[in-house]
C-alpha cells in the first residue's frame, strides 16, 4: 500500500460510509453542525451582508468535494469555488486575514470532534480502528491545510487589488486637491479615507536616485513618522522616484525629533523635502509646495539629505536663475572659486555666521582649532576687503545660495 493509500481492510466501509453521508439530509447536518460552531465562535461576521451565506455554501462544497475522493486511493485536493469566492469577498470587506484562518480553525476542531465520534461509534469490524483513524486524520488534515494555504493566496491577491484600486484612488483626490479642484474639506477628507483636513498638515516629498529602489522610501516615511512622534500619516504614491507624506496633527508639529534622524541615518541616495506646519485644506497644498521647494536644495549623501523648508526658506525663493548667480558672484568676488581653498573660507563664514559671530563655536562646530577659524577669517576679509564682524545679510544670503545651489560645483 502506497503511503497515501486506502489501508487494507477499509475500503468496503468507505464506500458504505460516503454513500451515506452524500445524501441531503446528512450533508445538511454536516453543514449546519461546522457552519453554526463557526458563528458561534465569531458572531460577528453576522454583521456582513452575505458573508454567513457564503460561508454556509463554502462548507458544503468542500464537505461534498471531500467525500467524491475520500474514497480515492490517491487524494486529489482542490480549492471549491466557494471558498475562492470566500476569499475574495472577505479581502474586499477588509476583514483581517486572522478572520478567515479562524473558520478553517473552527472547521478543524469540529472534523477532529467528528472523526472521534465516528471511530467510537464504529460496531466490532474486520479492521482496525487506528488505521481508520489515521486514515481519516491524515486526509481531513490534508484538505484542510491546503484549503488553508489556497484561501490566503486568494486573499492576499485580492487584497492587493483592493489597496492598489484604493491608492490609485487616494493619488487622484490628491492631485484634485493640489489643483484646487476639490476644496470643500468633508469632500476631502472621505475622498482621502477619512484624512483628516481641518488640523495641521506638514508634508514630506521622499525621492530615490534610482526609480526601482522606490519601494524603501516607505520604510523611510515610517521612520520619520516615529522620529517626530506621529502616527497615521497620509502616504500617497505618486509613481517614479517619490513618496508623498502628510502627517496631520492638531498643534503645529515639532520637527525637532528629526535632527535625530538626520545625524543616525545613512542615505546614500535619497532626499527628503519638509514643509513647514500648516492648517487646513490650503494648507495641506502650501506645506507640499513648500516640501518640494525643500527637496530643491537637499543632496543625497549630504548633511542635507534632510531638508526643511523653514530652515531654506529665502534661498528657495530666490531660486537659482542667472540674475541671482550673478547677485552671489558680487557678494562673494574671489570667494565664488571652486578650488579647495576658497571652500574652507565659506565653509567657515557659514559657521561662523551661524554661531552668531563666535569663532570659538565655530571651531567646535568643524572641529578645528580657533586660531584656525582666526586665520581662515583673516584670509575671508583680505578677499572680500572688509571686515566680517560687518557680514551684511547679502553676503549671509550668498553664502547660503552657493552652499545650497552650487555644492561641488563652484559658481
Amino acid at each position: 500500500m502506497s503511503n497515501d493509500g486506502v489501508p487494507n481492510g477499509i475500503e468496503p466501509w468507505l464506500l458504505a460510509y460516503v454513500a451515506e453521508q452524500a445524501q441531503p439530509a446528512q450533508v445538511d447536518a454536516w453543514v449546519d453542525r461546522v457552519t453554526n460552531a463557526i458563528l458561534t465562535e465569531m458572531p460577528d461576521i453576522r454583521a456582513f451582508d452575505g458573508l454567513d451565506e457564503l460561508l454556509r455554501i463554502t462548507v458544503r462544497e468542500h464537505w461534498v468535494a471531500f467525500l467524491a475522493d475520500f474514497a480515492q486511493p490517491a487524494q486529489h485536493f482542490h480549492l471549491v469555488d466557494a471558498a475562492e469566492r470566500l476569499s475574495t469577498l472577505v479581502a474586499d470587506l477588509q476583514i483581517p486575514l486572522e478572520l478567515l484562518i479562524q473558520f478553517y480553525r473552527v472547521a478543524q476542531q469540529e472534523v477532529w470532534d467528528y472523526v472521534s465520534e465516528v471511530i467510537k461509534d464504529l460496531p466490532p469490524s474486520d479492521f482496525d480502528r487506528a488505521d481508520l483513524l489515521m486514515y481519516f486524520w491524515n486526509r481531513a488534515g490534508v484538505w484542510l491545510d491546503r484549503s488553508i494555504s489556497a484561501s490566503i493566496e486568494i486573499y492576499q491577491g485580492a487584497r492587493s487589488r483592493v489597496l492598489a484600486g484604493a491608492a490609485a484612488q487616494r493619488y487622484e483626490s490628491v492631485k484634485a486637491i493640489l489643483a484646487g479642484e476639490l476644496t470643500d474639506a468633508r469632500e476631502a477628507s472621505s475622498a482621502l479615507g477619512g484624512y483628516p483636513i481641518s488640523v495641521h498638515h506638514t508634508a514630506f516629498v521622499l525621492s530615490v536616485g534610482d526609480a526601482e529602489r522606490a519601494g524603501g522610501l516607505e520604510t523611510l516615511a515610517a521612520d520619520l513618522v516615529r522620529a517626530v512622534g506621529a502616527s497615521n500619516p497620509l502616504i500617497v504614491k505618486p509613481g517614479g522616484r517619490q513618496l508623498w507624506m502628510w502627517i496631520g496633527t492638531r498643534d503645529p508639529l515639532d520637527l525637532d525629533g528629526l535632527a535625530g534622524a538626520n545625524a543616525s541615518a545613512a542615505r546614500v541616495d535619497t532626499c527628503v523635502g519638509v514643509g513647514t506646519s500648516t492648517s487646513g485644506i490650503a494648507g495641506l497644498v502650501a506645506s507640499h509646495r513648500e516640501a518640494l521647494g525643500a527637496l530643491r536644495v537637499a543632496a543625497p549623501g549630504d548633511t542635507t539629505w534632510l531638508t526643511r523648508y523653514d530652515e531654506v526658506e529665502l534661498p528657495v525663493l530666490l531660486g537659482c536663475s542667472p540674475e541671482v548667480d550673478r547677485f552671489m558672484a558680487r557678494q562673494l568676488g574671489p570667494l565664488v572659486g571652486d578650488d579647495e581653498a576658497m571652500a574652507r573660507i565659506r565653509e567657515t563664514l557659514t559657521a561662523f555666521l551661524g554661531s552668531g559671530g563666535s569663532a570659538e563655536e565655530a571651531a567646535r562646530a568643524l572641529v578645528v582649532h580657533r586660531n584656525t577659524i582666526r586665520y581662515r577669517l583673516g584670509q575671508a576679509e583680505e578677499l572680500l576687503g572688509r571686515p566680517v564682524a560687518k557680514i551684511s545679510p547679502e553676503l549671509a544670503t550668498a553664502l547660503r545660495h552657493h552652499e545650497l545651489f552650487h555644492r561641488d560645483r563652484g559658481a
